[in-house]
């Protein structure tokens, strides 16, 4: 199954909804979708997994390589709604400290709203 990515704005912030398994091109596709989005300004990212049932390493290193670009631009990369065989991934390769990763989208989007406040 190919990767979907679909694209929701609130404010200075985007909600890209995967659909699929993040491998392969599916990857360097969501790489581009961020570098994009870094081009026009918007630095505040949360990826939701629910529906990702497979992630490879290939893309774990695009993820990190995002992180990173969206710091740079002043933003942040955010995790939300991982399946038990992600998460299980994350703790495998100790990113689960490197990302933030949360359980709901309303706390996703709070802990943004909290971060512009301090």
């Amino acid at each position: 199954m190919a990767l979907r990515i679909g694209q929701r704005d609130f404010d200075q912030l985007t909600i890209l909804d995967l659909h699929g398994k993040l491998a392969g091109e599916a990857g360097d596709a969501l790489a581009q979708r961020i570098d994009d989005l870094i081009a026009v300004g918007r630095t505040r990212v949360i990826l939701n997994l629910r529906n990702v049932s497979f992630i490879d390493s290939a893309a774990l290193g695009e993820l990190l390589s995002k992180r990173s670009s969206l710091r740079d631009a002043g933003g942040q990369l955010k995790l939300l709604h991982l399946t038990d065989r992600v998460w299980d991934l994350m703790v495998t390769t100790k990113l689960e400290v490197v990302f933030e990763t949360f359980r709901s989208e309303a706390e996703a989007l709070r802990s943004f709203e909290q971060e512009s406040a301090s």
